[in-house]
């Protein structure tokens, strides 16, 4: 990951990977912080609160712009990548067919867009910052704070604040560039190597418990990329995190992080995934591989070598035999556990794949660009349908509630910031043809 490209999404960044609407006819007014609901948009109000009518543009016309102007960030030119491997991307996307995925189905429809809860991303290629722990309760970052937000009953508490019991960081306070949460715990990690954990209060409030808060590396070149939360069947909570010191530690939460797996990586690392049953990793970083470690002896086990730039995203299916693998190159793998082959390449529409989820049903998979698309793919399709998700704005992290029944998008957007619910279609229940105008 590029150590210097820190950047908060009010400024410009080198590469285009971030985008603000610049207009002048918005309306700032407090009824412009309300929130939209799916009863809005059947009466004609935009999900996002955007006057397209002020702006002498439609919505189609700006979405043509958008496709014609955006700059993907890539961190290998063409002269860095071989005319073979080039081929073979576009030879794998061909075998794939995924020009003709059908993008016109419709899984989560939209149900609320809470402008007052905005996200903020600090570093633009991080973007794992929305995290679900169920259908109405979701967590954002904020440069240095986590709120929780209900939808229920609209409440928003500080979980994470800044200056929250210092301990040992190393600038006194958290600026958060990744963050997971796992049932109670919330982790968030920064930009020194910092880690705070807190548990979050219950339902009869309280204030969060601070159970770590301390640097787990003391390099110059430390950034935490990545912070996944799993219990693997011995019932312990651990946490797999990625670092830019080119190292995956797995440490153990309840146990003040000490840290139990360590994997070495000639390049820095952006992100790891860890399959079901706790035994393997897939380690992506600032590489076109993505490395297989079996955790309890932390040796490669194999090496999945397909992409053409580095990759920031990977996720595995809950049945544990594939995993996905998201890079810059704009194109998602999806790779065998059983013969490490790649069974299938999809292409976004913008940029790069800053983002993967799987539902923990296994039926979907969240394919999500640095802005405007995230694609629902259905996993029993073979990968050949989904929902194509179309908003304004840089996208700072998504999330699948536990449940399944509800999928969460955060906006960072200095304007139309936001975090927007949608709910799982269902016949006679939610109607499906106005999740998106």
């Amino acid at each position: 990951m590029d150590s210097e490209s820190e950047y908060s999404n009010e400024d410009d960044m080198d590469g285009g990977e971030n985008f603000e609407f610049q207009e002048e006819n918005f309306d700032e007014s407090p009824q412009s912080k309300t929130p939209i609901t799916k009863e809005d948009v059947l009466r004609g109000l935009d999900p996002q609160g955007i006057p397209w009518s002020t702006l002498g543009t439609s919505r189609a016309e700006y979405r043509k712009q958008r496709l014609n102007q955006y700059r993907n960030y890539e961190n290998l030119d063409e002269a860095q990548r071989s005319e073979v491997s080039a081929s073979s991307l576009q030879h794998d996307v061909s075998q794939h067919n995924v020009k003709h995925v059908d993008c016109n189905n419709s899984y989560y429809s939209f149900e609320k867009n809470e402008r007052l809860v905005p996200s903020r991303i600090v570093h633009f290629q991080l973007r794992n910052l929305v995290w679900a722990t169920t259908s109405h309760d979701v967590f954002v970052a904020q440069a240095h704070e986590i709120l929780h937000y209900n939808y229920l009953t609209g409440q928003l508490t500080e979980i994470l604040k800044p200056m929250q019991d210092k301990g040992k960081l190393q600038t006194g306070r958290l600026q958060i560039s990744t963050m997971c949460v796992h049932k109670s715990v919330c982790i968030a990690g920064g930009f020194y190597g910092d880690m705070v954990c807190v548990r979050c209060p219950g339902e009869q409030g309280g204030r969060p418990e601070v159970l770590f808060s301390e640097r787990i590396t003391t390099d110059e070149n430390a950034i935490t990329n990545s912070i996944l939360a799993f219990e693997p069947p011995s019932g312990a909570l651990l946490a797999v995190i990625s670092n830019n010191d080119c190292v995956m530690r797995v440490v153990d939460v309840e146990n003040h992080f000490k840290e139990i797996h360590r994997a070495q990586f000639d390049w820095p690392v952006n992100f790891s995934a860890v399959s079901p049953d706790g035994k393997l990793a897939c380690v992506v970083g600032d590489s076109t591989e993505a490395a297989i470690l079996d955790l309890s002896s932390g040796e490669r086990i194999a090496t999945c070598d397909k992409h053409l730039d580095f990759s920031f995203a990977a996720a595995w299916h809950p049945n544990g035999d594939i995993f996905a693998t998201g890079n810059q190159d704009k194109s998602t793998r999806i790779w065998d556990r059983r013969t490490w082959r790649c069974l299938a390449t999809l292409q976004g529409r913008l940029g790069a794949v800053r983002s993967l989820r799987f539902s923990d049903d296994g039926k979907y998979m969240a394919m999500v660009e640095p802005a405007d698309f995230i694609h629902v793919f259905d996993v029993n399709s073979n990968f050949h349908e989904c929902q194509e998700i179309d908003v304004f704005g840089e996208i700072a992290g998504v999330s699948f509630s536990p449940d399944n029944d509800a999928f969460f998008v955060g906006i960072a957007d200095r304007t139309y910031g936001a975090m927007m619910q949608f709910r799982k279609t269902r016949k006679g229940l939610l109607d499906s043809s106005h999740y998106f105008p």
